[in-house]
């Protein structure tokens, strides 16, 4: 169990928060972009613990040839995450309506664009998303792209006054979120009501939350309800990766054909069995771009993790 932050480290944490906040919003994009590289390539020199997590883990799945390539893209993938931060403080100034094709492209099957991409025209779609690109801008990027309304699960943040801030700029533009603890029955009645919802599933599941199934090679446990909410109501599921594409504040939703699949009267192996099917396109995208992961989880059965 992690422990609780006290008072004090929460408001010290919330003021250097702030005080960065500030500044990203005053100096120009590149400049941050350059002071977030530099942050980056020092955390990955200090934080020893997840650095030797990320090149232990693209070892281990197979990504890095060996331990020289792995800390090269580690190096990387810190250097990404400390990118993605300066574009959280500044996505709502930058991703508006008027704007969003100058700044957002869709790369997919055509089926799926014109399902889910069609303002005026889109259905609803249970998305599986993932800890990659920069996935607090999706919801954003999401609702002004499609013209659907979308509630997405988050889990409470470590820090509360620093979750409430980020919780207000993920919502708006027709986004809502709901608490993790028990998000089936709110996800249900956003489905019922027209909207899509939204399912970060790259993370290990506990095991009332989720099957074991394969990713790079290695057993992982994974959530599976994005498969409950599919076989319930018949929804169909799209994974959208949203990628970050360059230093200029332009991203790229990598999205996958429908994916969809008619009960056999065994809901045991039909879960397992979209899990499994939502977790291979995920890895072929993460596979392409493996710097923009979150390498850093502790995401399988069979490294660092006693049975559960």
């Amino acid at each position: 169990m992690k422990r609780k932050k006290n008072r004090i480290s929460i408001d010290i944490e919330y003021f250097f928060f702030l005080q960065a906040m500030y500044v990203a919003k005053m100096l120009p994009m590149k400049f941050c972009y350059n002071i977030a590289e530099l942050c980056g390539r020092l955390f990955f020199i200090f934080d020893f613990r997840h650095r030797n997590r990320v090149i232990q883990h693209l070892l281990h799945a197979g990504i890095a040839k060996d331990r020289k390539e792995a800390v090269l893209l580690g190096r990387k993938n810190f250097i990404h995450f400390a990118k993605v931060i300066a574009d959280i403080f500044v996505c709502r100034q930058f991703m508006k309506p008027e704007n969003i094709s100058e700044i957002l492209r869709i790369d997919g099957p055509e089926i799926s664009r014109e399902l889910f991409f069609s303002p005026g025209k889109s259905k609803p779609v249970i998305i599986v998303c993932a800890h990659f690109g920069n996935w607090e801008m999706a919801g954003q990027g999401y609702t002004i792209s499609s013209g659907i309304p979308l509630m997405s699960v988050m889990r409470p943040f470590d820090n509360p006054k620093i979750g409430k801030y980020i919780v207000a700029r993920r919502t708006g533009h027709a986004h809502e979120v709901c608490d993790k603890k028990g998000a089936i029955k709110p996800l249900l009645t956003a489905l019922k009501k027209g909207s899509s919802v939204a399912i970060l599933a790259d993370q290990h599941a506990g095991t009332a939350e989720g099957v074991v199934v394969n990713f790079f090679g290695h057993p992982a446990r994974t959530h599976s309800s994005p498969a409950l909410l599919h076989l319930k109501t018949g929804t169909p599921i799209l994974i959208l990766m949203p990628r970050r594409v360059s230093d200029d504040f332009h991203f790229e939703f990598i999205i996958s054909e429908p994916i969809t699949l008619t009960p056999t009267g065994n809901k045991e192996e039909d879960v397992k069995t979209l899990v499994q099917r939502y977790t291979a396109e995920a890895e072929k995208i993460i596979a392409r771009y493996p710097e923009q992961w979150m390498w850093a989880h502790r995401r399988w059965l069979d490294i660092n993790r006693k049975s559960e």
